[in-house]
C-alpha cells in the first residue's frame, strides 16, 4: 500500500477484478499476452490507464487507435511516475490538468487573445518573443510555431458551432478573413522554464468529439468536406512530448502541448510521449 497527498492510498494487489478497481493501471504489452483476461480491461475505458514505452509516434498512434483509451503514460523520461502520481490525485478529486500542472514556477509567460484570422503568424511570434531557446536544439521553434498554427487554426475555423451545434467556419479557406464572436475568442498561452515548454490554447465552444480526437489523431488524413483538424491534430501530437485535451461539452476545448528542452534533436526524439483526454462520459 502507497499513500499519496490528499488522503488517498493506493493498493497494488493482482486479485481485483477490473469491475471492482477505482483506476487501472495496465501495460500495453499485457494486452498482446496470450491472457486474453487483460483484454476486459478495454471494457472499463473511463478508469483505464495503459503504460507503455514506446516512443515511435506510429507505434503511439496505432495503440491509440486500437483501444480509444483515454489516458497512456510514456514510461521511458524521468517524469513519467511523477505525471502518475498527479494524475492519481486529479483523477479522484475530478479535476482537469492544466497548463500549470506541468509548469508550476515559470520563467516566462505570455498569451494571446485572438479575435480573428488575420495576422495568426506574427501573433505567433510576438508569444515566442523572449523565450528561452538556448537549451534546445536548432529547429525546436519552427515545431513550436507549427504547433501554435495548428491548433489556432483549429480554434479559430473548427471550433466554432452555432446554437444548433453546426459548424460555422470549417468548411471556409483558410485564407478568409472571418473574426470572432465576442466572448468567444480563443487564447493561446506559452510558458517556459529551464527545463520545458508547455502550450495552452484555448476555444470556448467544447464542439469536439470522442470520434473526432480518435479519428483524426492517429490517422492525419486530410479531409476536404470537413476541414483540415484531423492534419492539425496529428501533427500537434507528432511534435509533443505529453498532448493532454481538456474537453467540457458546449463550453470549451483546451489543448495543452508539453515539450521538454533538449540540446540534441536525438534526445527530444526519444522520450516517451504521452496522452490524455479529459472529457465527462
Amino acid at each position: 500500500m502507497e499513500e499519496f497527498n490528499g488522503g488517498f492510498k493506493v493498493v497494488f494487489k493482482s486479485d481485483y477484478s477490473f469491475e471492482e478497481a477505482d483506476l487501472i493501471f495496465l501495460d500495453y504489452a499485457y494486452l498482446k499476452s496470450d491472457d486474453h483476461k487483460y483484454k476486459e480491461a478495454l471494457n472499463f475505458l473511463p478508469k483505464l490507464s495503459l503504460l507503455t514505452a514506446l516512443v515511435d509516434h506510429n507505434g503511439i498512434n496505432d495503440i491509440l487507435r486500437e483501444t480509444k483509451v483515454e489516458h497512456l503514460f510514456g514510461l521511458s523520461g524521468a517524469n513519467s511516475f511523477s505525471d502518475i502520481r498527479d494524475f492519481i490525485l486529479t483523477f479522484f478529486n475530478q479535476q482537469l490538468w492544466t497548463a500549470d500542472t506541468f509548469c508550476k514556477s515559470p520563467q516566462k509567460v505570455s498569451e494571446k487573445l485572438f479575435m480573428s484570422s488575420e495576422g495568426v503568424m506574427e501573433s505567433i511570434q510576438e508569444l515566442l518573443a523572449g523565450h528561452d531557446f538556448s537549451e534546445c536544439f536548432e529547429g525546436v521553434e519552427d515545431y513550436l510555431v507549427q504547433i501554435l498554427n495548428e491548433s489556432i487554426q483549429n480554434a479559430i475555423f473548427n471550433a466554432p458551432v452555432d446554437d444548433l451545434g453546426s459548424h460555422m467556419f470549417k468548411r471556409m479557406n483558410k485564407k478568409t478573413v472571418i473574426h470572432m464572436i465576442p466572448g468567444k475568442e480563443p487564447v493561446a498561452k506559452v510558458l517556459s522554464d529551464s527545463k520545458k515548454f508547455v502550450i495552452s490554447i484555448k476555444d470556448f465552444y467544447g464542439s469536439i468529439t470522442r470520434n473526432d480526437i480518435y479519428d483524426y489523431l492517429p490517422l492525419g488524413e486530410i479531409r476536404e468536406k470537413e476541414g483540415g483538424a484531423g492534419v492539425g491534430m496529428y501533427l500537434v501530437f507528432k511534435f509533443s512530448h505529453k498532448f493532454v485535451i481538456n474537453v467540457v461539452p458546449r463550453k470549451f476545448t483546451e489543448m495543452i502541448i508539453v515539450i521538454d528542452k533538449d540540446k540534441r534533436f536525438k534526445w527530444y526524439s526519444s522520450k516517451e510521449k504521452s496522452f490524455h483526454l479529459f472529457m465527462p462520459s
